[in-house]
């Protein structure tokens, strides 16, 4: 065992843009601890498809998990993220934003979704703002339908990420009427047009509470990930709040999740995207490479889901001198 880093999002989806995004962005530590690791089996994968496959799951039931976390005492049954978002129309198409273009209190969420609730409780459903960006929606049963992440979302044109299955054109009628009622909703005509929330994203549907038991590592964990939370949460475990940098990380083995990367690749973000990796090698890759050198961490595993890509180093990379440093996304997919 040894630490363990899962960083996500590393993979830009353009490979001609990522070599033209990528230029110039001085990465020497993460490029020396890359190109002198040894590489580990690994494959393409969502970090979500990586969480599952880390803790013994099937699939990530991702609405149970973080319902736990936010209404451990929520009624059995099957829940769905229902998080609210903006819909803006563009030259690419119906672009969603979620919670991080728009600012909304507890008590806007809260009217809201009593209107919600009062117009479509009557069919059996029941929507709970547990924060002001978490939403949730109960329904009487499993429509058995194929949902859509909200990371998978943002920034993209909806129309091709709608539910899918057998009833998915009743679920895209739903989710017609519940964007005509929000935009009539008094919440709404107190906020600027870019401030609207005028739809919610469903995702994430699973039954709570999970009855399967997730294979938690038995060493610490830290991260701020809910989903990663949530599976720790139901082990029985705890998740450590993820620290500034590495240099303020007790020694021995861990497990690390960071998400630097996340917004800026989401959102198509080049600038987000590559400041992310810059904060990465500033207080991540330097601390960590000074630290095998130096012999404090005898040590480490890089996990990169998005590209496929796992790698393992130790102090011996101060030798390896005719293994040239080389960058993550350089390397041919797992």
């Amino acid at each position: 065992m040894s630490l363990h880093f899962v960083i996500s999002y590393a993979d830009w989806p353009d490979s001609d843009q990522c070599r033209f995004i990528t230029t110039g962005l001085d990465l020497p530590a993460a490029a020396l601890l890359c190109g002198r690791g040894e590489r580990l089996p690994a494959h393409k994968q969502t970090v979500e498809a990586w969480l599952a496959g880390r803790f013994g799951m099937a699939h990530l039931p991702s609405a149970a998990l973080t319902l736990g976390l936010d209404q451990p005492a929520a009624k059995a049954g099957f829940w769905l993220r229902a998080d609210p978002v903006h819909l803006k129309i563009e030259r690419d198409g119906l672009l969603l934003f979620d919670a991080h273009h728009f600012q909304i209190a507890q008590a806007e969420a809260d009217a809201l979704v009593a209107g919600l609730n009062s117009v479509f409780g009557e069919d059996g459903m029941l929507f709970v703002a547990a924060t002001p960006t978490r939403w949730y929606l109960r329904l009487p049963a499993d429509p058995q339908l194929v949902w859509t992440s909200l990371d998978a979302a943002i920034g993209r044109d909806i129309n091709t990420l709608l539910p899918k299955g057998k009833d998915a054109l009743q679920w895209h009628r739903l989710l017609n009427e519940i964007q005509m009622y929000l935009y009539t909703h008094a919440v709404n005509d107190k906020r600027s047009d870019a401030q609207t929330i005028n739809s919610l994203w469903l995702w994430g549907g699973s039954d709570y509470p999970v009855l399967e038991t997730p294979v938690v590592p038995g060493l610490p964990v830290y991260a701020d990930d809910l989903l990663l939370r949530g599976l720790m949460h139901i082990g029985g475990a705890d998740v450590q709040p993820l620290p500034a940098s590495a240099a303020a990380l007790p020694d021995g083995d861990a497990l690390v999740m960071l998400d630097h990367l996340r917004l800026g690749a989401c959102y198509g973000n080049a600038h987000d995207w590559r400041e992310g990796w810059l904060a990465l090698e500033k207080n991540w890759f330097a601390p960590l490479l000074a630290d095998l050198k130096s012999g404090k961490r005898k040590s480490l595993a890089i996990t990169f889901p998005e590209l496929g890509l796992a790698l393992q180093t130790d102090r011996s990379l101060r030798w390896k001198i005719w293994q040239k440093p080389k960058f993550p996304w350089d390397f041919a997919p797992g």
